[in-house]
Formats: C-alpha cells, sequence, structure tokens
C-alpha cells in the first residue's frame, strides 16, 4: 500500500518493537523463565505470569493463518488491500497481525508461506508486512 499511513506512537511498553523495526529486525519479547514469546507485548508472560521478559529479534518467517481483504477503505488507502494474521515459525500460536504484500489479494490462502519486509512509512518509521516466499 503506497497511501499515507498513520504513524504509530511506541510507548515504554512498545517502544522496542518499534526501534527494531526501524532498524528492519523484528523485535519480540519473550519471558526469561519460560523462554515464551509474546505478541502483542504485555507487562507478564501470559504463560507462567512472570515479568522476567527481554526482546529478542526473530527470523519473520512464518505462514498465514488467516486473512481479510479489504474493499472499503477510508479514502487515504488503497484498495484492496490484504491484512493477515500470519503466524510465526517461532513458537506454534504466536502471530502478529500485519498485511500480506507482493501478490494478488486472490492468490493469498491459509498455509502460505511469508517473510517479513518493512515499508518506510515516514520520519524514520518502519511498518512489518509480509510477502510470500
Amino acid at each position: 500500500m503506497s497511501a499515507k499511513r498513520p504513524l504509530p506512537l511506541p510507548d515504554d511498553q512498545t517502544r522496542e518493537f518499534w526501534d527494531g523495526c526501524a532498524n528492519q529486525e523484528l523485535r519480540l519479547q519473550c519471558c526469561e523463565d519460560c523462554e515464551t514469546y509474546i505478541h502483542q507485548p504485555a507487562a507478564m508472560c501470559h504463560a507462567c505470569n512472570s515479568t522476567r521478559l527481554n526482546w529478542k529479534r526473530v527470523s519473520g518467517n512464518g505462514e498465514v493463518y488467516s486473512w481479510v481483504v479489504v474493499y472499503q477503505a477510508p479514502a487515504s488507502y488503497d484498495v484492496p488491500y490484504v491484512v493477515g494474521w500470519i503466524e510465526l515459525v517461532e513458537q506454534p500460536g504466536l502471530r502478529i497481525l500485519s498485511n500480506v504484500v507482493g501478490c494478488p489479494p486472490d492468490q493469498v490462502q491459509a498455509g502460505m508461506q511469508v517473510q517479513v519486509e518493512f515499508e518506510a512509512l515516514a520520519d524514520g518509521v518502519n511498518l512489518p508486512v509480509f510477502r510470500p516466499v
């Protein structure tokens, strides 16, 4: 999508994620006690309730778990576009919501292998999107 998008507003909990994206790295929280990855960023591990969380770079490899094609959107967006629920290879159930780019919307399918890439928005902000491999 080439249309102008609103920029994310990082806070203390999400800043490391967005800093990683600015460096073209997909970083997610990981529990130091049980090694469970966590996304969306949180203050506590959902698996063991530990608050000992750090950030790790992940591969960005995954597959389309589910998706929707958007045909009507605000005037500043190019349609149609695909919003995908991407399951990352690092852990079953570890999913990130993002755009699927680089193929016609009618060719997206469950199980399609994808890889993260970063779309430059503005002011040094990069948005993670996923492209079929």
